[in-house]
């Protein structure tokens, strides 16, 4: 694009022309190239920008479509209460036997606990060794420390089996894990472990419990082994048995739900983003960078074909299923009515997919396999695929690693590259343009400053005779 004028020219001195006006407009119809250059660069970087939203609703899609096909979406879930949380709190952690059964806790497990004499500092300096079973560390203790500075020592060292805390200006030292087996052992310099004169304040112990009248022990209160499948977290001790209640194994039909509603919010979502991109209108007669960036994907072929290719994945019926389940609208799921007695309905028109909850749990009800066929077979043949796996293919094919957005986005990075280069080497050939034109003008402001000159001697002269 033209420069500003030099703050030294001639512009005009000798000629009263403008010459500063003269080089810009000139200049201007120079440059009128590289401004639809420049234009269409910023059309280019609009429709990247819009593209790479279109991805990035369809990568959301993808995460939506695998949360259906997700074994946990599916699976058999247990209900497991207590009867007294405040005793005993159970979790399923796997496939458990469904029953009740009878828990009294006895004993708590305990972990060991030492504490020194009262002192603030150190004075003997040397290696201080704490260890609790196989695990151990060594702590240098520089005379005249503190005892903060020791117990901040041992907690900063990696893998401190123990918890170290100043009271009461003494150093207590805490086994980080339960068990009668899991005592605290403390060693090092005698000069410097008699001054700190450690005594065992806790003694370390297991936990003792009854289950369904049978006496069991455990050196931590977190149990996983007595129920397989159950994790029981021992919390106090009982007066009277706990019961802890295993339901049977059935799906989690709101789980289900959830997954499915969550799937057709992004897919309603995806499908108007990109509608709207397609039939935003162009501007007949741009007048500004506004104007240019409307209608940049407007009647996309590729997105277009994409919708269609969606619309028919959740819509086309799934071969080789039972009658009152060959359609996902027959399950709940559906585009609704688009036409007859009501009046019509616009999102059915665009495609938007609704859920019909009450059919949706009814069917789970009565045949949760079929339902589950319609939602995540897997198959070789589209006709039998199920809707995740129809939707999977077509997204994988746009915004996978090797998908369609890939090579078109970088087919519009290398436009916008080129289209950069282009401007580029427009600015030289107008600087170049330019300096051609000011050398022009000041040529010729200096030649008519000579032809002054001249007559205005020869004036002089004639004057004279």
């Amino acid at each position: 694009m033209p420069s500003a004028a030099p703050l030294q020219n001639v512009s005009g001195l000798v000629s009263g022309l403008d010459t500063n006006t003269l080089v810009s407009q000139l200049l201007a119809i120079e440059a009128r190239p590289q401004v639809r250059i420049q234009q269409k660069q910023a059309v280019e970087e609009v429709r990247q920008t819009a593209l790479r939203d279109v991805q990035t609703r369809l990568s959301n899609l993808q995460d939506a479509v695998t949360g259906l096909r997700d074994v946990a979406t599916w699976g058999d879930s247990q209900s497991v209460d207590s009867s007294d949380g405040t005793k005993v709190v159970a979790t399923r952690t796997a496939g458990a036997a469904a029953g009740a059964f009878q828990l009294s806790i006895t004993d708590l497990a305990r972990a060991d606990q030492y504490k020194s004499t009262t002192l603030t500092t150190v004075a003997s300096g040397g290696t201080l060794t704490v260890g609790v079973g196989s695990a151990s560390i060594n702590v240098t203790v520089a005379a005249g420390a503190s005892l903060s500075t020791v117990a901040g020592a041992i907690n900063g060292s990696s893998g401190t089996p123990v918890y170290a805390s100043v009271v009461n200006s003494q150093l207590v030292l805490s086994s980080r894990t339960t068990g009668a087996a899991n005592t605290v052992a403390i060693s090092g310099d005698s000069a410097l472990t008699s001054e700190l004169g450690f005594t065992r304040s806790i003694t370390a112990s297991d936990a003792h419990y009854r289950l369904d009248g049978v006496d069991k022990t455990s050196a931590s209160n977190i149990v996983t082994d007595a129920l397989p499948g159950i994790q029981l977290v021992l919390k106090a001790a009982t007066t009277s048995a706990v019961s802890v209640s295993v339901g049977a194994p059935t799906p989690n039909t709101a789980t289900i739900q959830a997954k499915i509603q969550a799937f057709v919010d992004q897919y309603n979502s995806t499908t108007d983003f990109i509608r709207g991109k397609l039939t935003e209108k162009k501007v007949a007669s741009p007048q500004n960078a506004n104007d240019r960036a409307k209608g940049v994907l407007a009647g996309d072929a590729a997105l277009t074909g994409l919708l269609t290719s969606m619309r028919g994945a959740v819509s086309d019926i799934f071969s080789g299923r039972p009658d009152a389940t060959k359609t996902l609208a027959q399950v709940g799921l559906s585009t609704g009515t688009a036409t007859g007695t009501a009046a019509v309905s616009q999102d059915s028109v665009a495609g938007k997919l609704t859920l019909d909850a009450a059919k949706l749990s009814a069917k789970l009800s009565e045949s949760l396999a079929d339902v589950k066929t319609l939602f995540t077979n897997v198959s070789n043949s589209y006709a039998t695929k199920g809707v995740a796996q129809r939707l999977d293919t077509l997204l994988t094919a746009q915004v996978g690693s090797s998908g369609a957005f890939v090579s078109r986005l970088a087919s519009g990075d290398a436009t916008i590259a080129r289209a950069k280069k282009e401007s580029g080497d427009w600015d030289l050939r107008l600087a170049s343009k330019e300096a051609a034109l000011r050398r022009q003008y000041t040529a010729m402001e200096t030649a008519l400053s000579s032809v002054q000159s001249q007559g205005q001697w020869l004036s002089a002269q004639i004057s004279r005779l």
